[in-house]
């Protein structure tokens, strides 16, 4: 997975250019799919479009080795501090599974 890095801040999105100090952000580099939960939420009346899922767990990932946080579905429930990682990426969504429990 790739991070994009200016000013000290990192994310998944790619931008042209900074929102901080407005310069072209030029600092990409790879990381490690996996990450720790950092926070969630567990969904149980979801969305029409989503209904069928119902109930799932919603993430924010620390990724491992970067500052940036991602927003994931998870299927499993989960804790904060357990380590999770990418399974697959289906309709624009990150999809993760637990590894270890913190």
């Amino acid at each position: 997975m790739k991070v994009y890095e200016c000013c000290g801040v990192e994310s998944v999105t790619k931008k042209v250019y900074c929102s901080t100090c407005r310069q072209e952000i030029k600092n990409e580099r790879e990381v490690p799919d996996e990450g720790t939960v950092y926070s969630f939420t567990v969904i149980h009346i979801a969305p029409a479009e989503y209904a069928h899922l119902a109930p799932y767990t919603v993430a924010l990932v620390q990724l491992k080795d970067s500052t940036a946080k991602l927003t994931v579905r998870i299927q499993e429930s989960v804790q904060i501090g357990d380590l999770v990682q990418l399974d697959e990426m289906k309709d624009g969504t990150y999809i993760y599974q637990k590894v270890r429990t913190a």
